[in-house]
């Protein structure tokens, strides 16, 4: 359980470094509690493009693509036609993007299993800020949110982290990664991601 969760701290810590280093990933009122009112219900599914994996299928918003999974991921998607004003964000040829994985509760609750994880962060971040943890229901799914600012070589970035419990001790965690001041202009567009993950058993 524990070597599951720091490979979850890594998909977030490690891909942005990767991403620092030149590997290309091609975010409600402000706090996720200003999700759409019918975030209980399915997304609307007017754009067909679908990141389908082997357990489940996630709408892709247009514009954003499917890329090769970091390590520890089973999927990732970047907004690639994004364009940053950041200038520390352009040197490093940024794009905001989500990642899947795969982990079990082992027991926990989803607050514990979330706790867990921004424990392990604060390991490899101290400097990480935590706000708007929350639980709310997803399709009729336990999930349970968290947003993250951090600051990595001159960029403050800001990550939604959102784990939906599937069957017995399943647990999905979804991480949207973006810079601070896009924020504002990817929420809506990660609510309807989120909406829009439908695990196929």
């Amino acid at each position: 359980m524990k070597n599951k969760i720091i490979v979850i701290v890594l998909i977030i810590v490690i891909a942005v470094a990767a991403v620092l280093t030149s590997f290309y990933f091609i975010k409600q009122k402000k706090t996720l509690t200003n999700f759409p009112e019918n975030i209980g219900q399915q997304a609307p599914v007017e754009n067909q493009n679908k990141l389908v994996a082997d357990d489940f299928d996630i709408v892709l918003p247009a514009g954003w693509k499917k890329t090769e999974p970091a390590i520890g991921t089973l999927a990732m998607a970047v907004n690639a036609n994004e364009q940053l004003n950041d200038p520390a964000a352009q040197k490093i040829n940024f794009r905001s993007y989500f990642a899947v994985s795969y982990d079990t509760l082992q027991g926990k609750s989803m607050a514990g299993y979330m706790q867990t994880i921004k424990d392990s962060l604060l390991q490899t971040v101290s400097s990480a800020v935590f706000a708007n943890e929350q639980d709310v229901n997803i399709n009729g799914r336990a999930v349970r949110a968290v947003e993250v600012e951090l600051t990595q070589q001159g960029v403050d970035f800001k990550i939604l982290m959102v784990a939906i419990r599937g069957e017995g001790d399943d647990v999905w965690v979804i991480s949207f990664n973006t810079i601070k001041s896009s924020w504002d202009g990817h929420r809506e567009t990660f609510s309807n991601i989120v909406r829009s993950f439908n695990l196929k058993k």
